[in-house]
């Protein structure tokens, strides 16, 4: 079946179930509905949070449901934690123990969440990913995450780590403060800011995967769907009078940062979007990046720029200065999604979504969307290319070389393909010529641990035996066609100390002079097709640590990996009871080789 964007309409027409939610909390009606909460304020950092280095617990309360929202103006079923979306804020220390309870109620599926950036060192069993760590949290069942944040801080991200439900609204902020973090607030800027930037589909996550799974693929197509808007904290932009009825669609006010003059925004970055790279921008005001994922970064080269770019799964701070316009004036804030990073687009993709800047004057404010602006965005040629800030100019603050010996190298090539199903040829990503087989009830980890070993055969892996240095070269041989792909790898950052055209041998790479003085560290890396990068890791936290392609139709069609650290020690591991307990409620119908998180309703 072709799920097209027309039959989504003419189904979206008919009756619904309208589940218990909030109103929009800009006053946007949808007539009478109750659709999901969006709670701006645990998006603007208090300056009375309190930033110290005596550790504390701090425990949250989470149920997932699916429920009925609108971020840009379009009825759809979504996926959300606590009836919001963007989902709940953590904050926290360096040092702090998080415990996170989280109730399924989503109905039929399993989930699972991820921590994205967080080391989850002597937890790794707490990591999330569904198949690699854990088994889903069933529907109707809970589970406890408890890890503790050590040795990191910065802007890191939750969401959904099953199936690709992170694209249908689980996904939220987690920010990591410390007394040794460089940047200090007062000091270095004045107001802390989170603009979770992100795109939107108004099909499920389910019915476009399950569309990719057939030789007629999605909208035509077995190539990553484009998106059809893209997000600032939650609100977007569609053209209802174009492309929807007052049944399926209502037209929504911008999203709306109201700010004072003269002062300093520290702006995180965070990209949750399923597909797209965001070139992102204010009207008239230059934007100096000081932080790459959850690393304090300086350098000429990142100072007034016109454009901050992100792909996937990646997050960047930048400063501005609200030193151009008086109480009253608005300025565009736009997210600009690039057509580089998209094999193709439709006739409903809106490339620009565009949120306001508004001055005001301390202790008041003005009405939202009293008025609109009517700044133009910056003349400068828009460089819609699909590939990271330049990492020479990512220079961390906070000096930390990567081990100077390396003992241990390993190799991934990434490329896509297909394979013979019963219904004919589907596309399929291969590490290694090994596509990623997603046996959601039987995690990875598990297997190690366990004894059993990696089944080699369902999943690429390299193993690294000694907690030290060790160098994973990858190819990313999608050069015709080209496709670009930000890579992220769980459990631990890593250093990019090298990077190019074309793709290399071992015996290239022995040749090769990499970049050990202070390189960037972080977790997400954008590899163009046709080029190669070498990381280097600090092999010093055991587990089995995911791989893959932040792209989430990219994961699902296998796109993705392990890296076994130190084997012989997570052979050792006491895997926790209640871990364990999930792996038994398998849903019926399904059992340990199931692909799928479970069974779908009648049709």
């Amino acid at each position: 079946m072709i799920f097209s964007r027309r039959a989504l309409l003419g189904a979206l027409s008919l009756a619904r179930l309208v589940l218990a939610g909030g109103p929009y909390s800009n006053g946007t009606s949808g007539g009478d509905r109750y659709l999901v909460q969006q709670r701006l304020d645990q998006l603007s950092l208090s300056p009375d949070f309190e930033i110290t280095d005596k550790p504390t617990t701090r425990t949250y309360d989470w149920t997932i449901t699916m429920q009925e929202g609108a971020p840009d103006g379009f009825y759809r079923e979504m996926l959300v934690v606590n009836g919001q979306y963007p989902g709940p804020t953590i904050e926290a220390n360096e040092g702090d123990t998080i415990i996170v309870h989280v109730k399924n109620k989503i109905p039929r599926f399993g989930t699972s969440v991820h921590w994205h950036g967080i080391f989850q060192e002597g937890t790794p069993w707490m990591d999330g990913p569904a198949g690699v760590t854990q088994c889903p949290i069933p529907s109707g069942g809970s589970f406890t995450y408890k890890f503790k944040i050590e040795k990191q801080y910065g802007t890191y991200w939750w969401h959904a780590h099953a199936g690709a439900q992170l694209s249908d609204g689980i996904h939220g902020a987690l920010i990591v403060h410390s007394v040794n973090d460089p940047l200090k607030r007062g000091e270095h800027y004045d107001y802390d800011q989170i603009i979770i930037q992100g795109d939107w589909y108004h099909n499920t996550s389910d019915e476009i995967v399950r569309a990719l799974d057939t030789p007629e693929g999605y909208q035509g197509s077995q190539a990553a769907p484009p998106p059809v808007t893209a997000l600032f904290n939650g609100y977007g932009t569609f053209n209802c009078t174009k492309f929807g009825t007052p049944e399926t669609c209502f037209t929504r006010e911008p999203y709306e940062l109201q700010v004072h003059p003269n002062k300093r925004y520290r702006m995180r970055l965070i990209n949750t979007a399923a597909h797209a790279m965001i070139f992102h921008s204010i009207d008239e005001h230059t934007l100096d990046v000081v932080e790459a994922d959850d690393t304090a970064v300086s350098s000429p080269g990142l100072n007034g720029l016109h454009r901050v770019r992100s792909h996937n799964g990646q997050r960047y701070s930048y400063i501005f200065k609200t030193d151009k316009g008086k109480p009253g004036d608005a300025f565009w804030m736009r997210a600009n999604i690039s057509t580089s990073c998209l094999p193709y687009i439709t006739d409903e993709f809106h490339q620009v979504n565009k949120g306001i800047i508004r001055y005001v004057e301390e202790g008041q404010s003005y009405k939202m969307t009293d008025h609109l602006p009517t700044t133009k965005d910056w003349k400068d040629e828009l460089n819609n290319t699909c590939r990271d800030l330049d990492t020479a100019d990512l220079v961390p603050i906070v000096r930390d070389d990567p081990p100077a010996v390396v003992h241990q190298v390993g190799m991934f090539g990434n490329r896509v393909g297909t394979v013979l199903t019963s219904q004919g040829n589907v596309t399929r990503f291969f590490m290694n010529n090994v596509t990623f087989d997603h046996k959601w009830y039987q995690p990875i980890l598990y297997d190690v641990a366990d004894g059993r070993g990696v089944n080699n055969s369902n999943v690429a892996s390299l193993d690294f035996h000694k907690p030290t240095g060790a160098d994973i070269i990858i190819n990313n041989l999608d050069a015709n066609p080209k496709i670009d792909h930000p890579y992220h790898l769980h459990g631990m950052e890593f250093w990019i100390v090298g990077e190019g055209i074309g793709n290399i041998t071992e015996q290239d790479y022995r040749q090769l002079k990499l970049n050990t003085t202070n390189p960037i560290r972080r977790d997400t890396h954008l590899i163009q097709g046709g080029h190669w990068s070498v990381i280097r890791i600090k092999a010093d936290n055991p587990g089995v640590w995911f791989i893959h392609c932040h792209i989430d139709w990219h994961l699902a069609h296998g796109f993705a990996a392990v890296v076994v650290v130190q084997p012989e020690v997570v052979r050792k591991f006491q895997i926790p009871k209640e871990s364990r307990e999930l792996c038994k409620h398998i849903p019926s119908g399904l059992n340990v080789n199931s692909t799928s998180l479970g069974r779908r309703a009648a049709t």
